[in-house]
């Protein structure tokens, strides 16, 4: 589903992500964890082309991402970017109905079929109840869920979420990460920067593991979660602790 070959992002003169290569199989939820500064969030905008690749290149689907058009790239691949604000007021059912305009050429009105999808993402994400709340009255964990349904919207095969579960509770954090499991269960493929690293362990097919902008080590997360790995990457000892891994300075 997404190749990254040798892939280096400058910028003001700093390497960011530095030669990094990677596979992700289709159909996985794919872990991506490191400590502050590693590159995760550079990585998931070079992968949308927020950001463009300073030399190297993406591959969706074997095909270059320079060479789509952006409307193409949207219908491809969609980013729930980290704890999003939206500083407007608009209805939840609005602005999950924005990721159904990839699919529309200029001026074309909405069809039976968006609105259909629109409300089969709401419903996947248990938002349907907010659909006429302004977005502006909600709590953080509502609104990542709706983003997520826009992100549902879109109908993009590749899902990139850039922390999804940060600052949320405990239970909207379960939510978030058990809809993950569900998209991927329908085959959706799913790229997550994760903070919680016991997450990571218990939901993610694979995991892997940046520091210091280049890549550590990429595989089962069984085997990303080493205590030496962690030792190494995020300077503390790690050990398991029933179903749980337990972390010590």
């Amino acid at each position: 589903m997404l190749t990254i070959e040798k892939l280096t992002f400058i910028r003001d003169g700093h390497p960011i992500l530095e030669d990094i290569s990677l596979e992700y199989e289709a159909g996985r939820l794919h872990g991506l964890i490191g400590p502050n500064g590693s590159g995760k969030t550079t990585l998931l905008k070079n992968i949308c082309r927020i950001y463009q690749p300073t030399s190297g290149r993406i591959l969706l689907k074997g095909r270059d991402c320079r060479q789509l058009k952006r409307k193409e790239l949207s219908a491809l691949v969609a980013l729930v970017p980290q704890n999003p604000k939206v500083g407007f007021p608009i209805r939840v059912y609005d602005l999950v109905m924005m990721g159904r305009y990839p699919h529309l050429k200029r001026f074309q009105p909405l069809s039976d079929n968006d609105r259909q999808i629109v409300e089969e993402a709401l419903k996947a994400t248990n938002t349907h109840t907010l659909r006429e709340r302004s977005v502006t009255e909600l709590s953080g964990g509502e609104v990542q869920l709706v983003m997520i349904a826009r992100a549902l919207a879109t109908e993009a095969e590749l899902i990139l979420l850039d922390e999804p579960t940060a600052s949320l509770d405990i239970g909207n954090s379960l939510a978030v990460m058990e809809l993950l499991m569900r998209l991927k269960n329908e085959g959706k493929t799913l790229l997550a920067a994760l903070h919680d690293l016991n997450q990571a362990r218990r939901f993610c097919d694979t995991v892997t593991i940046l520091k210091a902008g280049r890549l550590y080590c990429h595989g089962p997360a069984e085997e990303a979660f080493r205590p030496e790995a962690m030792r190494e990457v995020f300077e503390v000892g790690c050990t398991m602790r029933g179903t749980n891994l337990e972390f010590t300075l």
